[in-house]
């Protein structure tokens, strides 16, 4: 099983130190045994708000999760044949582009996510099961049990 987790990108300017207590634990948590779930979209607004900002930033553990074989590619061909009902999509309040990460998160393993954004959030967490699972995102990450989350 994976112990995978979507981070919006607005949760993720947070890894840079120094650092609250909530957020160190987990960027540890992912060095150490986290699966980061990730779309091409997602990686490049994570470039886009980092770049110079190295030390604990997303783009560090990009790239140890890369080397360690812990990233959770999403890809743009999977995310194209996920098609939302008619009535889903009149149901969503979050922005158009934010309908990509909720993609992201329904084709993720556990179906997690840390989510600043009220909109996507709400949409995460009123979305019905997706392959028997039901998806649920948190505002900050002491609001989840993300190291021992169970299907």
């Amino acid at each position: 099983m994976k112990n995978d987790i979507f981070i919006d990108n607005n949760v993720a300017k947070n890894f840079k130190n120094p650092i609250d207590p909530h957020y160190k634990k987990l960027v540890e948590w992912l060095f150490e045994k986290g699966h980061l779930v990730l779309s091409q979209k997602l990686l490049k607004e994570y470039h886009s708000s980092n770049r110079g900002n190295w030390g604990q930033s997303i783009l560090t553990i990009i790239s140890r999760l890369t080397k360690d074989e812990r990233l959770v590619s999403i890809s743009n061909e999977q995310m194209e044949n996920l098609r939302f009902s008619k009535v889903t999509e009149r149901r969503l309040t979050c922005n158009a582009e934010d309908r990509w990460h909720l993609k992201t998160i329904l084709l993720s393993h556990r179906k997690i996510a840390v989510i600043i954004d009220v909109a996507l959030r709400n949409d995460v967490n009123n979305h019905p099961n997706h392959e028997g699972v039901k998806p649920i995102a948190v505002s900050r990450p002491e609001e989840i049990d993300y190291e021992n989350y169970l299907l």
